[in-house]
């Protein structure tokens, strides 16, 4: 079975410089060519941002960290406008065809000292893909050691590669892969590459992508990993085909963290 976990990124879904915008265009046509690979029988998870949406709520409450009773009224309202956002993009998706099942991550996933924990059985996610569905996660507030917490789309795309073992893991945002200084994509990234190129500046990493990276290389371990940009529909196809995109980063876990650093 072609299994692929796909994350669309809130740059893909939303410009984050404007609350609450959808990028409806980019998710319709996103749809559609999964949609001719799903009639070929791919099979696919998907997990989507915050964007927009959320980020400006969780960052108004504080939920970075929970500290306190005041900050619940934060909970319920990034919970409330995050399945809002989940349920515009399962409605995009449908009306393309693609049989889209909305999951509350916050009901199945929890954070046990500063994990996430899947509070089902995979099978579980596993029938529903052999049912024929597409499961479509999210970024949350989930319950934690400490209360509430944020669990980042990445975060659980990493998660759910190690435990479904797809064909491939791609993340999705508004920027064709890892830009070097020039703006060109770098094709192929790994832990090489930070520790060499990062301090002289060739490559463009700062604030969340940084983050975003390290959770790609580790998940590279296991699967697969892309990052690519959500209009860039050929790259996003030769993914799907088994084919190495162009215009997209591919990451590596060629050499370890460790090793590099003393060399």
């Amino acid at each position: 079975m072609k299994l692929f976990l796909i994350k669309l990124g809130g740059s893909a879904i939303s410009d984050k410089s404007k609350p609450l915008s959808y990028r409806e265009d980019w998710v319709k046509n996103l749809g559609k060519t999964l949609l001719s690979h799903y009639k070929l029988g791919s099979k696919f998870v998907l997990v989507h941002g915050g964007g927009s949406f959320a980020h400006p709520v969780a960052l108004a409450y504080g939920l970075s960290k929970y500290r306190d009773y005041e900050q619940l009224i934060g909970v319920s309202l990034t919970s409330s406008v995050l399945n809002y956002l989940s349920m515009k993009i399962t409605n995009t998706l449908s009306t393309v065809g693609l049989p889209i099942y909305p999951m509350r991550t916050g009901s199945i996933y929890t954070i046990r000292d500063g994990k996430p924990q899947l509070l089902i059985d995979p099978t579980h996610i596993m029938g529903l893909i052999n049912r024929g569905v597409i499961p479509m996660l999210y970024g949350d507030v989930v319950p934690s050691d400490e209360g509430f917490s944020i669990i980042s789309g990445d975060d659980l795309i990493l998660d759910l590669s190690i435990k479904l073992r797809p064909s491939a893991a791609v993340f999705l945002t508004d920027v064709p892969g890892v830009l070097n200084s020039d703006g060109n994509v770098i094709r192929e990234f790994s832990r090489t590459s930070i520790i060499n190129e990062r301090a002289t500046g060739h490559i463009d990493v700062t604030g969340g992508l940084i983050k975003k990276i390290e959770i790609a290389l580790e998940l590279s371990n296991y699967v697969k990993t892309y990052l690519c940009a959500i209009w860039d529909l050929e790259s996003i196809s030769k993914v799907l085909n088994g084919e190495e995109p162009i215009n997209c980063t591919k990451f590596t876990s060629r050499q370890s963290l460790n090793s590099v650093s003393n060399t």
